[in-house]
């Protein structure tokens, strides 16, 4: 029954992550789609069948599908469940091609003892995905549970270019603007397209995230504090958040907790992908810093539903941040550089040996702005690319080798 409705689903397409999953096709590795809750990891997976299904890659009965967010599956909790129900599964279906399916897996006891087991004994002629919404698993243990035999795909919500496929419209200034404010999860194109609708929803994705992969997960009683905590952050994206600074914010609010608690809240904030947390390094000395790190939200739509939404106030840090998103979704590798005068490149990315480095502003609307965005991408005396990235409606000069680049326009330089 399932099946036959996902074939039927009418879907819109994501070719940025089909297109470097379905170069996993037909090997034996485990696909392990990973992100928050309602970032659209099911639905991507709903368009890998449907692509297999019509290019007869599969019949609908070598289809296992178990998705634990349904009451249906209710009954299956641990490893002994799942073999249960495979046996079942097998006895309706050949072992021409199985595709097993699992979403939020991280819901059953054990699952790896029969993703390990069916991995092996069924080999060429199994496809094995599945889902998880928390990182729990990132820091090596993922390894540890699927010994080596899995590839590891990053769901994050939609780019600013799919973002106008899903709303069936340009790509120009003023989507990008409503981009920002709260169009990053699928689902709000379901929606009345206001505030009053769709924060909402965000915010209850971000208490389901909370409660269900923190809190519970790691037992917190200061509730209040751990929500406080997160909401600073988020308001503080793209600035240097230092032990000194969240001192002083704790003390601003009457607050005394241990530096180690402090610590491992936003640890969990790191491990379900709410913050990123991203080193300053000398571009030159290749010298790390124990101090100038900063913290930027994984989804901007967390951001702007916890903290408010103003866009005066907030366009800077929103670009900042979208451009460090656009960087991560391509699979760089992101520092912050720190230069020996002080002066600051907002993020150094290396990809496959090959090194690119972004200034990020608002608008270049100044002699000022423009020498001071330029300034710093001038000291680095290496060959590599150097980019200033604005919201600007037209393209500034390149000056010295260093490319103006619009905002909307990053991933053609990605």
């Amino acid at each position: 029954m399932f099946i036959e409705k996902i074939l039927k689903e009418s879907i819109i397409e994501r070719d940025f992550y089909l297109n470097k999953i379905e170069k996993y096709h037909n090997t034996p590795l485990i696909k392990v789609l990973i992100w928050q809750r309602r970032v659209g990891k099911s639905t991507l997976l709903k368009s890998i069948i449907q692509k297999m299904y019509s290019q007869n890659e599969l019949k609908k009965e070598n289809i296992l599908y178990i998705n634990k967010e349904l009451p249906t599956f209710d009954h299956i909790h641990t490893y002994e469940d799942l073999k249960k129900e495979f046996k079942v599964f097998l006895t309706q279906t050949s072992t021409w091609k199985i595709l097993v399916w699992i979403d939020e897996v991280q819901e059953i006891k054990n699952w790896e003892k029969f993703i390990n087991g069916i991995s092996a004994e069924y080999q060429e002629n199994i496809e094995i995905y599945i889902t998880w919404s928390n990182s729990f698993l990132l820091s090596g243990e993922l390894a540890t549970y699927l010994t080596g035999r899995y590839v590891e795909f990053h769901i994050l919500p939609l780019s600013f270019q799919e973002f106008c496929i899903f709303k069936k419209d340009k790509e120009n200034r003023e989507n990008f603007i409503e981009y920002l404010k709260y169009g990053w999860l699928p689902a709000i194109f379901k929606m009345h397209y206001e505030d009053e609708v769709i924060f909402p929803y965000l915010l209850w994705v971000y208490n389901t995230i909370i409660v269900k992969d923190v809190i519970q997960h790691h037992e917190i009683r200061n509730v209040g504090f751990f929500k406080d905590l997160y909401r600073y952050s988020l308001w503080n994206i793209g600035s240097i958040i230092s032990g000194k600074s969240i001192k002083n914010y704790l003390k601003s609010q009457w607050i005394s907790l241990w530096n180690e608690t402090v610590l491992n809240f936003l640890s969990y904030a790191l491990e379900t992908f709410i913050l990123h947390k991203v080193y300053s390094v000398n571009p030159e000395t290749k010298k790390y810093f124990e101090i100038y790190n900063k913290y930027y939200a994984w989804d901007l739509w967390i951001r702007n539903a916890l903290t408010g939404y103003d866009f005066k106030r907030d366009i800077g840090k929103l670009i900042e941040n979208y451009v460090y998103l656009e960087l991560q979704r391509y699979d760089y590798d992101v520092r912050i550089g720190r230069l020996k005068s002080g002066k600051e490149i907002d993020f150094i990315a290396t990809k496959n040996g090959i090194t690119k480095y972004f200034q990020v502003c608002y608008l270049l609307g100044s002699e000022d702005t423009i020498e001071r965005e330029y300034s710093s991408l001038k000291e680095v005396s290496d060959n590599w690319e150097k980019y200033v990235v604005s919201f600007d409606e037209i393209d500034f000069w390149n000056h010295d080798g260093i490319r103006h680049v619009n905002v909307m326009n990053m991933c053609e330089v990605l």
